[in-house]
């Protein structure tokens, strides 16, 4: 079936998927005071705030292709697990959780041809690391360690299989508004992905229908 995604949520349902933790054991979760303390401020500002919704810019280096690939969209959170990711160029295609199920949708490419529509649950894509990285939710990650690598940017590596392909993370820190406004992500086999996120607003009131996804009549419909 032909169905697109751009590949940031390509990684992202990869990184959420639940083989990657299967087989490991529970790590113990770790107090506020083991984050570093710009973090520990960004975390407490962002719970406050609930909300996030942000325009995004990615780059992505394919190692095997030997080229860049370049996307552009909107994205939405309500912590701690709702999520709207809305990719604009230049492959548009939506991804919705609710907390409870997923929707990914992939408009038609030419006339007359259906969109696609994939639906599961949410359950089934979870993952401490992307929720960090997304919600400045640090407290929560327990199978990383964080590195204060320069005054505005941080390194988390996974442990050993913690994170299916990411072998390391970096984020990027505005000092001035304490924003996470870059994302860089770092892959088994040289592929990396660098996400930045402008126009930055927290607390905006986010309606309930923003993250639930109603498909367009016709649409082609697939349940995981």
């Amino acid at each position: 079936m032909r169905f697109k995604l751009s590949f940031f949520l390509t990684i992202f349902i990869f990184l959420l998927s639940p083989t990657a933790y299967a087989k490991k054991k529970p790590s113990p979760k770790p107090s506020l005071s083991t984050v570093p303390p710009l973090l520990v401020e960004i975390e407490t500002k962002y719970a406050e705030a609930k909300t996030l919704v942000a325009a995004f810019t990615q780059l992505d280096d394919l190692a095997s292709l030997k080229r860049t690939k370049s996307s552009s969209g909107r994205i939405s959170i309500r912590r701690p697990d709702h999520v709207r990711w809305e990719t604009v160029k230049p492959n548009p295609g939506v991804f919705v959780s609710d907390g409870k199920r997923v929707w990914m949708y992939t408009p038609p490419f030419d006339a007359g041809e259906s969109g696609e529509l994939r639906m599961g649950k949410a359950s089934q894509i979870h993952s401490k690391l992307a929720q960090a990285l997304l919600s400045g939710a640090f407290s929560m990650a327990t199978d990383m360690y964080i590195e204060r690598t320069g005054g505005a940017d941080f390194t988390l590596t996974p442990k050993p299989g913690a994170a299916g392909s990411i072998l390391k993370a970096s984020i990027h820190i505005n000092l001035i508004k304490k924003y996470i406004d870059k994302v860089s992500l770092d892959h088994k086999g040289g592929n990396k992905t660098e996400i930045t996120l402008s126009d930055i607003e927290l607390g905006r009131d986010l309606p309930k229908d923003v993250f639930v996804f109603v498909a367009p009549p016709g649409t082609v419909t697939v349940k995981d």
